[in-house]
């Protein structure tokens, strides 16, 4: 096959994955758009139906997850678990081939690394794989079936800890990746300039690092050690508060609710403890960007000016929903305590992710320079089309994976 057969099937297989249900140039920024106009829009006292809720997309896992969490605004817990737990079917396989090995499969395919992220089947991020689980959990507390509710608690730790294999097994891979590239001059001359050109502000501030990892958060586990006190099992339900008030040292609660345990507190007769969740805002939405560095390919009269699109996904952190609601209850105003913020969550996982991020820059760099420099090589009056074509298919594809549970919480608060 000849440089310029090349250029034509890669041109080919563009339009190709164009048609296909993961479309590599969609932007999800404006489904997330779409998604929250309408849930702003819309009142809980109106049918589900009223919100025509993502009649122009395909279902995928990310669908039910936004989708049940719509419902779920609208106090329908039944219909929003149904939504809810297809997709934990999906993230249970995914579960399943981590449990306590490292068997799972972790390597990008060939087809993601040359076109994008986008043509593969989206795969939640860590906290919301433990978020999904909580989710349940809350769905059934509203239906007030409290065993279902220990059932989803339970998966939340079994999530936890195929992550971990996982996390571990994803960073042997690149410690090995890295080492790889160090033996490859142009890979690690991208590698260079992409260190140069990005900002990394956002997901290295010490708030983003404080956090002990992008998928345990602190309301999660609380909330366990909430259903199994509620369940009569202080001895399940103390390491949830301990690893809560690891998790949010600043936070009296969880220490609180650990001594009340040791001391064996009983509720008085007639009485009840009550758990209030203040959910606010919505979670970071993602937004691509792109940066274009001019590189010059092939020499003299065949010589081409073309661009490496370098691309990195931002945090559009929600502005209009920042502050928690204060309450009183019996005219005593209730101090409320931040256990977990999404925002920092999600650059956390970004921060975590940045390996990847950074290796699929340098994927399309090459590939780009390599179509390019084919182009040049053809000669004559098609080197200038071909090279535009390359340029072009490169501003296409070069995007980041804008996809995330933007119906999450931006901040969730208890008392």
């Amino acid at each position: 096959m000849n440089k310029l057969t090349n250029i034509i099937v890669f041109a080919t297989t563009i339009l190709f994955t164009i048609g296909c249900a993961n479309n590599p140039i969609r932007s999800y920024k404006s489904d997330s758009d779409e998604i929250l106009t309408k849930v702003q829009q819309n009142k809980a006292n109106q049918p589900v139906e009223s919100a025509n809720f993502g009649s122009t997309r395909n279902p995928d896992i990310l669908f039910y997850m936004e989708y049940g969490t719509y419902l779920r605004m609208l106090s329908n817990y039944q219909l929003s678990d149904l939504q809810l737990a297809k997709a934990q079917k999906v993230v249970d396989d995914w579960v399943f081939s981590w449990k306590n090995t490292t068997g799972g499969n972790i390597t990008s395919t060939t087809t993601q690394m040359l076109i994008n992220d986008n043509v593969t089947d989206y795969e939640p991020k860590g906290y919301e794989k433990t978020m999904l689980a909580t989710y349940r959990a809350l769905n059934h507390l509203g239906n007030n079936n409290w065993d279902y509710a220990r059932i989803e608690v339970r998966k939340m730790y079994q999530t936890e800890e195929a992550i971990a294999s996982y996390n571990q097994a994803l960073y042997l891979k690149q410690q090995a990746d890295a080492k790889q590239r160090q033996t490859n001059a142009q890979e690690d001359k991208l590698y260079t300039t992409i260190l140069q050109k990005y900002n990394f502000a956002d997901i290295n501030s010490p708030e983003v690092l404080a956090l002990k990892n992008s998928y345990q958060n602190a309301f999660s586990h609380y909330l366990a050690g909430f259903v199994f006190e509620a369940l009569g099992e202080p001895s399940l339900s103390r390491p949830g508060y301990l690893k809560s008030g690891q998790l949010s040292p600043l936070n009296k609660l969880p220490q609180q609710s650990i001594d009340s345990i040791d001391k064996g507190k009983k509720v008085r007769p007639g009485y009840s403890d009550v758990l209030i969740i203040q959910e606010v805002g919505h979670a970071p939405q993602i937004q691509s960007e792109q940066i274009h560095i001019p590189f010059v390919t092939g020499s003299g009269n065949n010589s081409c000016l073309t661009n490496i699109n370098l691309f990195f996904p931002r945090l559009v952190n929600d502005k209009d929903n920042t502050d928690n609601v204060t309450y009183a209850i019996d005219n005593s105003p209730q101090d409320q305590e931040l256990f977990t913020n999404f925002d920092l969550m999600a650059a956390r996982n970004m921060h975590d992710n940045m390996p990847h991020i950074i290796a699929r820059n340098i994927a399309a760099a090459i590939r780009n320079i390599a179509a390019s420099s084919a182009s040049c090589s053809a000669g004559g009056s098609m080197s200038g089309v071909l090279n535009l074509t390359a340029v072009v298919s490169g501003l296409l594809l070069d995007r980041a994976d804008e996809r995330t549970w933007v119906l999450l919480p931006s901040k969730i608060y208890l008392n």
